[in-house]
């Protein structure tokens, strides 16, 4: 897989990130900078798509590029940048806020440079989940 690197201002600091193989599950994103708790360190990108539309596309797929905005649309990061392919964990490091139909990433804790970036993915719309390989201690099992 060719590496995709990026980085990502939030007005005041710059943050890069790469992306290479996980444990949790195919290719992660992984920081390159320390980020400190509760800092913005980015925006997923993608393409605006109804939200039956994105929910039909994920349901055929084993990994989930889609983040839903409203109760209309959703946001496609298949064809984003690299952090649309954040993993998931039941004990993430990362949380999304939704500003404007723009999707926001910021550090839950500090996180150091090396570090893989996770979100808690909420439910997925597959009709019978999807098992989870976060190996988080708390880890649900399922997402």
């Amino acid at each position: 897989m060719h590496v995709r690197k990026g980085t990502h201002t939030n007005g005041l600091e710059s943050y890069s990130f790469t992306l290479r193989k996980s444990a949790i599950q195919g290719h992660g994103v992984f920081t390159l900078s320390n980020l400190p708790a509760r800092r913005k360190i980015g925006e997923i990108t993608g393409t605006l798509v109804r939200l039956p539309q994105a929910r039909r596309a994920v349901e055929r797929t084993k990994r989930i590029y889609m983040v839903e905005l409203t109760h209309q649309w959703a946001l496609d990061c298949s064809r984003g940048n690299e952090l649309g392919h954040i993993n998931h964990s039941c004990e993430p490091n990362c949380y999304l806020r939704i500003i404007r139909m723009r999707v926001e990433m910021y550090a839950l804790v500090d996180i150091p440079a090396g570090a893989e970036l996770t979100i808690d993915y909420g439910e997925t719309p597959h009709i019978d989940g999807m098992k989870c390989s976060c190996n988080a201690t708390a880890c649900r099992g399922h997402v």
